[in-house]
């Protein structure tokens, strides 16, 4: 059994903006897995990198399974609607 999680308060920034990204590599090792978020025009050969954000395989999973139950939990409600 796992503990329950402890609140954090994480501060952003008063110039902290949300970017698009359309693309994203994923590149893996023993110790890391780093995901680039990088953001192609439409109809462009080349893109500019966003975010590069780099989980240790623990956390990578932790993610892996919280952004799976999010979209299933999110977007599953959406489908039963049409």
């Amino acid at each position: 059994m796992q503990p329950d999680p402890k609140q954090i308060n994480i501060a952003i920034p008063a110039d902290a903006k949300p970017v698009f990204s359309n693309t994203t590599q994923m590149s893996v090792s023993d110790d890391a897995v780093v995901i680039q978020f990088a953001y192609v025009r439409p109809n462009g050969d080349s893109g500019t990198l966003i975010s590069e954000i780099v989980l240790s395989p623990k956390h990578a999973i932790e993610f892996s399974k919280a952004l799976d139950a999010t979209i299933k939990k999110h977007f599953t409600r959406h489908l039963e609607n049409s």
